[in-house]
C-alpha cells in the first residue's frame, strides 16, 4: 500500500491545494473547488490510518514516480520535480495522528505582504532580509503543538505597604503601614499551547499566540495539501514541564490582579498544585522564514491565521555606522551654525 496520500482534482485528476480564503480546495489547471464534503464523499478511510508505521526516509510521488527525501518529521511537502503537495500517511497515524488542526486563513501573497511590512520598520535590518527573492521564500507550515487542560489549585502570599505623606506645620510626614496579603482560588486552563517541534524555536512560537480557537476543527488529511507539516519531536510529558511553568505565571498573576488598593506588594511565597492534567495532539498554522547573516541563522514566524510576525533582526554593521554618522553631522551642524539659525 502506498505511503503517500496525495489529494486529486475530481475533474482532471491534478493535485489540489487548500485555499485559505474561500477555505476550499483548488486545482490550479482546471481550476476546480471542492469543499471538505465532496473529497470525503469520494475518498475511503484506510482502515490502516489508525495504526502506528515506521518511519522511512523516502517516497515515491504519486503523480511523477520521483523519489521524495524526508528528514524524520516531515508530514508534508512538495515534489521537487512536479510540484504536487504530497502528505506522508505513516506520519499521520496511530500516536502521530493530531485530533485537532486551525486551518490557515492566510495565502502565502498576503503572508509575505505582512513580512514586507514588518521587515520594512526595521530601519538597520540588513538590506538582504528586505529583498524579493528571500521574501519569497516564506513557506507554510502545520506545526506541531500540544494543547492541555488543567485544573490548578493556586495560593500566593507576601507583604504589602499602604503609604501616606502629609505636611504638618514644618514637617513632611510620611506613615507606612504594613500587612500581610494572601489570595487563592481555583482556576480552570482550556488548550494551553505547547511547541512540539525541536526544529522551532519555543521563544518564538509562543510569541507568535494567540490562535483564535473558534477555528479549531477536527484533524483532517485534507487540510495537508499545498503546505509543509511536521509531526511532533517533543513528547508529551516533556512538554507538560514547559505548560506548568505557564500556567504558574498565568496563576500567579490572576490572583496578583486581586490584591487592590495598596502602594506596594511583595510575594514571597507561592504554590501552585496540578489536578487532571490532559492534553491532546494539534497542527497551528505559521508561515516560516528563514534568513541567514554573518552564517548564523535568523527565523521569522508569521501566525498563519491571525498574521502577527514574530522574530529578531540583526542590526547591519554598515547601517549602524551610517545611522551614527548622520546623527553626528546633524549634531555638529546645529552646534556650528545653531546661533545662526535661531539669532
Amino acid at each position: 500500500m502506498s505511503s503517500v496520500k496525495q489529494y486529486k482534482c475530481l475533474n482532471c485528476n491534478a493535485g489540489l491545494k487548500f485555499d485559505p480564503p474561500s477555505q476550499l480546495w483548488k486545482c490550479e489547471y482546471c481550476f476546480g473547488e471542492f469543499t471538505k464534503e465532496q473529497l470525503d464523499s469520494i475518498q475511503k478511510v484506510d482502515e490502516q490510518l489508525d495504526q502506528e508505521m515506521p518511519d522511512l526516509e523516502s517516497y515515491h510521488c504519486n503523480n511523477c514516480g520521483a523519489e521524495l527525501i524526508t528528514d524524520g518529521t516531515t508530514s508534508a511537502t512538495f515534489c521537487l520535480y512536479c510540484k504536487s503537495p504530497t502528505v506522508i500517511k505513516a506520519r499521520f497515524t496511530g500516536r502521530f495522528k493530531p485530533k485537532y488542526l486551525i486551518p490557515f486563513k492566510l495565502t502565502k501573497k498576503q503572508a509575505e505582504e505582512l513580512y514586507k511590512n514588518w521587515i520594512r520598520k526595521k530601519l538597520l535590518a540588513p538590506s538582504a532580509f528586505k529583498q524579493k527573492e528571500e521574501i519569497e521564500k516564506i513557506t507554510g507550515v502545520y506545526a506541531p503543538f500540544w494543547l492541555f487542560d488543567c485544573k490548578v489549585k493556586a495560593h500566593i502570599g507576601g507583604e504589602a505597604t499602604r503609604v501616606r505623606t502629609w505636611t504638618q506645620g514644618n514637617y513632611r510626614i510620611t506613615q507606612t503601614q504594613y500587612y500581610r496579603v494572601a489570595r487563592a482560588g481555583r482556576i480552570e486552563y482550556d488548550k494551553i499551547p505547547v511547541d512540539a517541534s525541536k526544529k522551532l524555536d519555543d521563544g518564538l512560537m509562543q510569541l507568535v499566540e494567540p490562535y483564535n480557537y473558534q477555528d479549531l476543527t477536527d484533524f483532517s488529511m485534507q487540510y495537508m495539501s499545498g503546505f509543509m507539516a511536521e509531526k511532533y519531536d517533543v513528547e508529551s510529558k516533556d512538554a507538560q514541564a514547559v505548560m506548568q511553568s505557564r500556567v504558574e505565571g498565568y496563576a500567579e498573576q490572576r490572583l496578583r490582579g486581586t490584591i487592590q488598593g495598596y502602594t506596594s506588594t511583595t510575594i514571597s511565597h507561592k504554590q501552585v498544585d496540578f489536578e487532571e492534567i490532559t492534553d491532546s495532539y494539534a497542527m497551528l498554522p505559521i508561515y516560516l522564514l528563514v534568513n541567514k547573516h554573518k552564517d548564523k541563522n535568523h527565523t521569522f514566524i508569521i501566525n498563519g491565521q491571525t498574521g502577527k510576525v514574530v522574530g529578531e533582526t540583526p542590526l547591519s554593521r554598515g547601517k549602524q555606522l551610517a545611522f551614527a554618522g548622520c546623527v553626528f553631522a546633524a549634531v555638529w551642524f546645529l552646534i556650528v551654525f545653531g546661533g545662526a539659525l535661531f539669532a
